[in-house]
């Protein structure tokens, strides 16, 4: 037999585990751990992304040299069967992958964030992580945008999770992640966090933007440390040169609209192309590359060596011309035929010629770099619905405030046209119609999707098996305000106060033979409980009221067991201000 622990050692263990978990574990309210995380998150997020652009460097240097984007130097042969190599690659590596880690992108991890409640499985993380470094190496047009907010995403989601965190702060890590990816990818933090807040998380709050701003400031950090400088795009100041300029702003900004409006249309076109098997679109969205790029070796990869020779107005009004029309069918049939790999990259291209071509075009004092710059913002907006985020990164990447105010002109431009004048949905939704997920467009039904019942769970209730009367007065001997009865395979709310009562009342007057009576007449149709074997929105628990007048729910809460939600507790949250423990 083995020594028996004593029991004051027993207590001390109990009370060192209660004491770690509440340290790892902290209360939902509280904002500092939070902060914590996103700092954590981002040193995560920052190492990922340096692994990442380390290896996709020593791939493009090894195919183009120092210049690691200039595709255009190699031969017809390269420029023709790279794309088609590098689709027959991703071919092989879906047909050796698992078909639940196979879905990917940033359509995914919005997906997710709506309808997962922000859990990201690293098995589709690490498929991404290879997958875009295939796609990105052998020259298709998809950026390296997306690989990097399902990567960031995926490690703040992981991160959540092994701390427990419920399902509404999981989301806010999963954008913490994101912005911490692309601010290590690109060294812009402010546009990191706008993106993160306007395009994944579709909502702005106080809560969540000091854990977002500390992940992207220390992720960016830690990249640098890691990789030094590493800017993809060139920052140039640029500015409007008078304000006579203004019809031109909004000419331009018409202009890019109807370039987005194209394109969404496009990308439309090739998600319907009536082709069924994965790997026969790969294979068209390889050749159909390969084929214009002998022609246009510009389109080849995310093109940022393009972006700033015409940034810097090195690039000649026909040349944009057609980089313009080639990119924007090869992108479209990437994203539309499923080439694992971002679309923000493609579409600054796509806006930068754009806009380049309208400054060669339009009338007006105002260098053609600017309108270049001012292209790629709009066309990022229209596009993906996210004005600030593109406006902030027209900030980060001008060095000059005095572009704010052409940049809202061509962006707020842009954006009417798109949405309001031709009523076409953002690209992030398009993906996910065609997986058959609608997502709510209603401020309020998306507020009450995105908040789970975990987070009103309590574990404050005793448990009465109503074949066991016995027991009555050990449950009631308990401190906890709710009881929950089993009785004929169904579950019932009483308050501890009600069941004392009753239980008292029968002691004094017991009726002979019926000594259940008393309890089971407690026991009404109000009172049941309606079990949910997984979490469910507050969306879905109202719909439930609605249909079925029950006491409230019992749902798995994790680790914690099964936890209690009743309709006064959910009442409470939707209609008070007060907080509730």
């Amino acid at each position: 037999m083995g020594t028996r622990q004593p029991v004051g050692e027993s207590a001390l263990i109990s009370h060192a585990k209660q004491t770690l978990k509440r340290v790892f574990t902290p209360p939902s309210h509280s904002l500092l751990p939070l902060v914590l995380l996103g700092c954590v998150i981002g040193v995560f997020a920052g190492l990922v992304m340096a692994c990442f652009i380390s290896l996709l460097s020593m791939i493009l240097g090894w195919l183009n040299g120092s210049s690691l984007e200039d595709f255009e130097s190699l031969a017809w042969g390269w420029r023709l069967g790279l794309p088609i190599l590098g689709s027959l690659l991703l071919i092989l590596l879906y047909r050796f992958t698992p078909a639940s880690a196979q879905t990917v992108g940033l359509a995914y991890v919005v997906e997710r964030l709506q309808f997962g409640r922000g859990r990201l499985p690293l098995a589709n993380t690490a498929f991404q992580f290879v997958a875009a470094l295939i796609a990105l190496g052998s020259g298709h047009s998809v950026g390296r945008e997306g690989p990097a907010v399902q990567m960031g995403a995926g490690v703040g989601s992981w991160l959540g999770q092994r701390t427990h965190r419920p399902p509404s702060q999981l989301r806010l890590l999963v954008g913490c992640g994101t912005a911490a990816a692309i601010s290590a990818a690109f060294n812009t933090p402010l546009a990191g966090v706008l993106f993160a807040m306007e395009v994944v998380l579709m909502e702005y709050s106080i809560l969540g933007f000091a854990p977002i701003v500390a992940s992207a400031v220390s992720a960016s950090a830690f990249s640098r440390i890691l990789l030094g400088e590493h800017t993809v795009l060139t920052p140039t100041r640029l500015s409007l040169a008078d304000y006579g300029d203004i019809p031109s702003l909004l000419l331009t900004g018409l202009w890019l609209g109807l370039v987005a409006v194209i394109f969404l249309y496009m990308v439309r076109l090739f998600l319907r192309f009536p082709l069924k098997r994965r790997s026969y679109k790969l294979l068209l969205a390889g050749v159909i590359t390969g084929v214009l790029a002998l022609w246009v070796p510009e389109i080849l990869g995310s093109g940022y060596d393009t972006i700033n020779l015409a940034l810097s107005d090195q690039l000649p009004w026909l040349l944009l011309a057609m980089i313009l029309l080639a990119k924007l069918f090869a992108t479209a049939a990437a994203i539309g035929l499923g080439v694992p790999g971002g679309q923000i990259a493609p579409m600054l291209m796509v806006g930068v010629c754009a806009g380049g071509l309208a400054g060669t075009l339009v009338p007006g004092g105002s260098e053609p770099g600017l309108y270049a710059l001012l292209g790629m913002a709009a066309m990022m907006a229209a596009v993906l619905h996210a004005p600030l985020a593109a406006i902030a990164t027209v900030l980060e990447l001008s060095l000059s405030a005095q572009a704010m105010f052409p940049a809202m002109t061509v962006v707020l431009t842009a954006n009417l046209v798109c949405q309001h004048g031709f009523r076409q949905p953002s690209l992030i939704l398009t993906l996910l119609k065609t997986q058959g997920r609608l997502m709510h467009s209603d401020p309020l039904r998306t507020a009450l999707a995105q908040r789970y019942l975990t987070e009103l769970a309590s574990l404050r209730f005793s448990t009465l098996d109503a074949a066991q009367p016995n027991e009555i007065a050990k449950v009631l001997s308990q401190p906890q305000p709710w009881v929950v009865v089993d009785y004929l395979s169904h579950r019932y709310l009483l308050k501890r106060t009600v069941l004392e009562q009753a239980y008292e009342l029968q002691q004094v007057t017991p009726v002979k033979d019926a000594n259940l009576h008393w309890l089971t007449s407690l026991l009404t149709a109000n009172r049941r409980l309606k079990e949910l074997s997984a979490d469910a929105s507050l969306l879905t628990a109202l719909k439930n009221l609605q249909q079925e007048d029950c006491a409230g729910f019992l749902l798995p809460v994790g680790y914690q067991g099964v936890g209690l939600v009743t309709r006064r507790r959910l009442v409470r949250r939707l209609t008070s201000d007060e907080r509730i423990h």
